[in-house]
């Protein structure tokens, strides 16, 4: 979703013997976009048949940022780190694109509609620069600091968010954050701890693809990639599920939350509450929330499984793309395409998606409602529309804009002297 695709990056890190390999990341990313849809706008929790759906939650989206952090590895050379005047380019060129992405991301935000869609690409250009400085470092010590941060970063948020005066999360920045002093102390707020991407949490996602990726694509096998997702799902999943239950800490936070329930009256149990997807970060009420493994709540359980999961989709298409490239095809160009995909799916939503109506405050039926005939038209429309113009062009229409501007960027400000 970062603009850059894998064909392209394969050329940009002389990977062209390596072609079919490359494009599982392409069709990983196509996952990814199938996935992002199906939470966005395909049936709600308590509709028939929509239980299954659940399983694209918070993972999608690692997935995406795991592929942006390999797509930063072969962007700067994979397994052999760029060095001299094309590491320059290198880091001026994802800058560049950074910030372009960011912008995108707070103009997307602007789309009113009637599904809350957090908007994830003014967190990925955060991503990016964050990443710039680590772009030198070997795959080993890549993974190691993945790993750390995954632990270390959580608990940060948490003792950081407990301190705060207004403990609010999720949301995507806007540019009316910019205009005033405490808008922009909200902005960053957001970025680094408080929004449905934050930093803090999110770039082990980054580093776990930028390690992937300068351990070589070309050359790793996908039964180490299938091992090493087996092994982190595992320590996440299995690791909350067995604190939560065999150590107690689902029936210390039902016990903390069953107060709060019974007085505001609702009928929502608050074992419920412990199953549903989060915002981006968990409460700060209780040291027992760093052991829940939801999607989006960003613990360290639910960051080594979703990277785990991440693992799992990329290794096994490295294994089948070989094999079943022309079956694959239209999830490839989907996934060449998905920042193009991104876009107009916000701008669909927007428009076949209303806000409810001001005076019943009732959500529109019908197709314009999320559901499978919704779910439907984006995703076989968008495989069928990146296939066709795929077809014809190298890049999509967003990716070839992109590159087109980071490029022109890179050789205003460091000429390729080569």
């Amino acid at each position: 979703m970062s603009g850059q695709t894998a064909v392209e990056t394969a050329v940009t890190a002389d990977a062209k013997g390596s072609l079919p390999r490359v494009l599982a990341l392409d069709a990983a990313r196509g996952i990814a976009v199938l996935g992002m849809f199906a939470v966005h706008v395909g049936p709600q929790d308590g509709m028939a048949g929509a239980s299954w759906l659940t399983v694209f939650q918070g993972r999608s989206a690692a997935l995406f940022a795991v592929l942006a952090g390999v797509s930063l590895a072969l962007m700067s050379g994979g397994d052999r780190p760029y060095s001299g005047i094309a590491a320059r380019r290198t880091r001026v060129r994802i800058a560049a694109r950074a910030l372009l992405i960011a912008v995108l991301g707070m103009a997307l935000a602007l789309v009113p509609s009637g599904i809350g869609i957090m908007i994830i690409l003014t967190y990925y250009g955060l991503y990016f620069l964050l990443a710039l400085p680590l772009l030198r470092l070997s795959a080993r010590t890549l993974a190691l600091l993945a790993a750390a941060w995954a632990v270390a970063g959580p608990i940060l948020s948490f003792v950081l968010r407990s301190h705060m005066d207004q403990n609010t999360f999720g949301g995507s920045p806007t540019f009316d954050m910019l205009t005033t002093w405490a808008g922009l102390r909200e902005f960053a707020e957001m970025l680094i701890l408080t929004g449905g991407y934050p930093a803090l949490t999110w770039m082990p996602f980054v580093l776990a693809g930028l390690a992937l990726g300068r351990f070589g694509i070309r050359h790793i096998r996908p039964a180490a990639v299938l091992g090493s997702g087996l092994a982190l799902a595992v320590l996440g999943y299995g690791g909350s599920w067995f604190v939560q239950h065999a150590l107690g800490g689902r029936q210390h936070l039902i016990d903390l939350l069953a107060p709060v329930f019974a007085e505001s009256g609702t009928d929502f149990e608050p074992g419920q509450f412990l199953d549903a997807s989060g915002l981006g970060v968990t409460p700060t009420t209780s040291w027992w929330w760093l052991t829940v493994a939801n999607p989006h709540s960003g613990t360290p359980f639910e960051v080594f499984g979703a990277t785990g999961v991440a693992l799992l989709v990329i290794g096994a298409l490295l294994l089948l793309t070989p094999r079943l490239e022309l079956l694959l095809r239209p999830l490839i160009a989907a996934g060449s395409c998905a920042l193009s995909l991104y876009i107009l799916q916000v701008l669909a939503v927007g428009i076949l998606v209303p806000l409810p109506d001001a005076e019943s405050d009732a959500m529109p039926t019908g197709i314009h409602a999320p559901g499978w005939g919704l779910l439907a038209i984006l995703a076989l429309g968008s495989l069928l529309l990146a296939t066709l113009w795929r077809s014809v062009f190298r890049r999509g229409p967003a990716e070839w804009l992109l590159h087109r501007v980071t490029m022109g960027v890179t050789d205003r400000l460091v000429p390729d002297r080569g």
